[in-house]
């Protein structure tokens, strides 16, 4: 029997994007060498677009129902290294 694929209201996304990290503590300014994570999300696309300030972005959320949706996350288009439609 075939798998039936779900059609979802959103689509759902993958992004890969460059995050932010933040010490814990005093260190030596010189000789720092940061590496910034790769991170990856996983969600229902619900919006994109661009705030009053020309900042693009990328909202997602793990889950939708009816009219809403919880477990939002922002993500400035600026930091995304990769975007793949899932479903």
């Amino acid at each position: 029997m075939a798998k039936k694929i779900p059609k979802y209201k959103y689509p759902l996304v993958q992004i890969t994007w460059v995050d932010a990290e933040t010490d814990h503590g005093w260190e030596e300014t010189d000789g720092v060498e940061p590496v910034l994570p790769i991170a990856t999300t996983v969600g229902f696309l619900i919006k994109g677009g661009a705030d009053k300030n020309g900042n693009e972005y990328y909202v997602i959320c793990s889950t939708y129902a009816d009219n809403s949706n919880n477990g939002r996350f922002k993500i400035p288009k600026g930091m995304v290294k990769d975007f793949v439609v899932l479903m």
